[in-house]
């Protein structure tokens, strides 16, 4: 065996890898073992600063995050490991896990205490209550919650999403009502404005929107319904300056307009707005089709009116 030639147990390929990383991943729980015995280093890793549990957690390799957290828990005990750790975009094996909907694996962690409200990284962040929501997991939504998930963690500064409004964006009503339920904020602040771009005359975010904003850009009717059910604010202004009412017109979302209208929605955020965002970029107003730059005349024309 190469091992008991004296081959390396901590080198890395050209990705940061170790052996016992790839073998995590592989879902190989031999090899996994054996590494182990031989003293394989669990906090190694890779390029993207992630770690064996983690990979495990990501590609849901149930198994081996048994084995994996069985090891843990021995050298949690002398101080030597973090279940905890985060890769370069602050991620964590729970949040990874919980992003993918793999309620078996989030159980495992949580069992293990994994921390539910590890924070989420400044840049693409996000909390496992954030990512189970976006992904629309309502079970795993739900288990989070019942271990006290904060549903009004504060979204990364740069493309961040609360809870909600990751679920809105995704149009998942059913994790849309439970996070109310739990008295998430409606109008919780969009991800902040990014100070070095000029957008619009740099007038707002790049990455945010708010749960409205998000659920009337994706068409999602039902969900816009149930956030002016909860007093959700029609006109602010965030996504690169643009309010729920543009966005909606922007994706041809003709029913989502009309609701936003029975709200007394400005019609001048659309009217001078909306059609002048594509004459400014005459690129993106040329690569719509005929059929959608008919659809955006005709709301144009009917909020004329």
């Amino acid at each position: 065996m190469l091992l008991d030639e004296g081959a390396d147990l901590e080198s890395k390929d050209k990705h940061g890898r170790t052996p016992l990383m790839w073998a995590a991943e592989k879902g190989c729980e031999a090899i996994v073992n054996v590494l182990l015995d031989k003293g394989a280093n669990l906090e190694s890793k890779d390029r993207n600063s992630q770690i064996p549990l983690l990979l495990a957690a990501y590609y849901k390799n149930k198994a081996i995050i048994n084995i994996l957290l069985n090891k843990v828990k021995m050298l949690l005990k002398k101080g030597k490991a973090n279940i905890n750790a985060k890769d370069r975009n602050g991620r964590t094996p729970l949040s990874w896990a919980a992003q993918g909907g793999h309620l078996a694996v989030v159980e495992q962690l949580l069992q293990k205490k994994a921390d539910v409200n590890a924070a989420a990284a400044h840049t693409n962040g996000r909390t496992a209550l954030q990512a189970a929501a976006e992904g629309g997991h309502l079970a795993v939504v739900e288990r989070l919650l019942k271990k006290k998930a904060d549903v009004n963690a504060a979204a990364a500064q740069e493309n961040g999403k609360t809870a909600l409004q990751a679920a809105a964006e995704g149009g998942h009503l059913a994790v849309v009502e439970r996070l109310l339920q739990k008295w998430a904020d409606v109008n919780a602040a969009a991800a902040r404005k990014d100070e070095r771009a000029h957008i619009d005359g740099g007038t707002g975010d790049i990455y945010g929107r708010t749960a409205l904003q998000a659920a009337a850009e994706g068409g999602h009717l039902a969900v816009v319904e149930r956030l002016l059910q909860e007093k959700a604010s029609v006109d602010t202004v965030s996504y690169r300056g643009r309010p729920a009412l543009q966005l909606a017109a922007e994706g041809g979302h003709l029913a989502v307009v009309d609701r936003l209208l029975q709200e007394k929605a400005n019609k001048e955020a659309i009217s001078q707005s909306s059609i002048g965002y594509f004459r400014r970029r005459p690129m993106l107003m040329h690569n719509l089709t005929v059929e959608e730059q008919h659809c955006m005349q005709q709301q144009k024309e009917a909020i004329s009116q």
